[in-house]
């Protein structure tokens, strides 16, 4: 059974009723005890998303039972159990959902949920991938009028449901900024190349759409 030691939330970010948290989730079994249990070495990048959040709260582990003490005691009531083992624990009575990883990495979550839809969780690679080109295009056209004054030619090359590559080009400077579905674990979304001045740049599987938006700000603002 996957349990609380297997997860360790690295960071969130909340938008538009969405809570997306960036974790590291650990897989390989090495030993039997409460700090030994798996190889913290090997993991998995995650983003889980949690869709319709009304509201959320993280604490570290000597902070939980001060702050959750009688609704920890009815959840373990309402799922009879006596201890909580599992990393999600879901609570139908208070529309919440605990995540717990109170052992080695001392991570708390609570996030309750709106009470008219029904959550749901998904690591959707898709949809952030259309996040990021919604945000990649906003920043092209608001850099329109400076490309054309610093005689900057830009041409979309290619255009997929899956796919969106641009060059860059000024004199004998060229610059491809590409946009994918993941396909490799050098970059995940995004990779930029400028030529001439051998400047490369790649994302990670963890990086927020407005951390990735914020560095393809700066990325098009060198060129």
């Amino acid at each position: 059974m996957v349990d609380y030691r297997s997860i360790l939330v690295e960071r969130m970010e909340y938008k538009d009723s969405i809570l997306y948290l960036y974790c590291k989730t650990f897989y390989k079994v090495v030993g039997d005890g409460e700090y030994n249990k798996y190889d913290y070495r090997l993991y998995h990048k995650k983003v889980l998303k949690f869709k319709n959040v009304k509201r959320f709260e993280y604490y570290s582990s000597d902070e939980v039972y001060y702050h959750f003490l009688n609704e920890l005691e009815d959840l373990r009531a309402e799922l009879e159990i006596p201890y909580f083992y599992k990393i999600f624990n879901r609570s139908k009575k208070r529309n919440k959902l605990f995540i717990s990883g109170m052992g080695y990495f001392d991570n708390f979550i609570v996030i309750e949920f709106k009470d008219d839809e029904k959550e749901k969780i998904v690591i959707d690679e898709k949809e952030k991938y259309l996040e990021i080109k919604k945000e990649l295009l906003k920043i092209l056209q608001s850099k329109k009028e400076k490309f054309e004054k610093n005689n900057i030619k830009m041409k979309v090359i290619e255009e997929k449901e899956d796919s969106y590559i641009i060059n860059l080009e000024k004199e004998k400077r060229i610059a491809t900024l590409s946009l994918r579905m993941p396909n490799s674990t050098r970059y995940y979304y995004i990779h930029y190349k400028q030529d001439f001045h051998r400047y490369d740049w790649y994302d990670e599987e963890y990086y927020t759409v407005s951390e990735i938006a914020e560095q393809l700000n700066i990325i098009l603002d060198r060129f």
